[in-house]
């Protein structure tokens, strides 16, 4: 790596990775025990807290489901991840 720059989006990317991984082991939950069990939709409503039970945006199929999630828990976590994980990095090569 050349940079200081290279190492954060490598961390950034192992960081996606995770999210990724956690993502995908919940559709597959949702796949194998919920729709495959019981044949159920695969459409899907974002109801927010405030809304009176009314659904803010739909996604139809795992796939978008599978986008929205990541990109959800992505913006909510990707940064304190790439902290944490920058300051194991430092303290690995002993700079602090």
């Amino acid at each position: 790596m050349k940079d200081t720059n290279a190492i954060e989006q490598a961390l950034k990317d192992k960081c996606k990775k995770e999210i990724s991984k956690v993502v995908d082991v919940f559709i597959n939950e949702l796949e194998v025990k919920i729709r495959g069990e019981y044949n159920s939709s695969n459409y899907y409503d974002f109801i927010g807290p405030n809304s009176n039970g009314k659904a803010n945006f739909h996604v139809m199929g795992t796939e978008q489901l599978r986008n929205v999630l990541f990109r959800m828990i992505q913006n909510a976590h990707l940064e304190s991840m790439v902290a944490v994980k920058s300051k194991e990095l430092i303290k690995k090569l002993e700079l602090v």
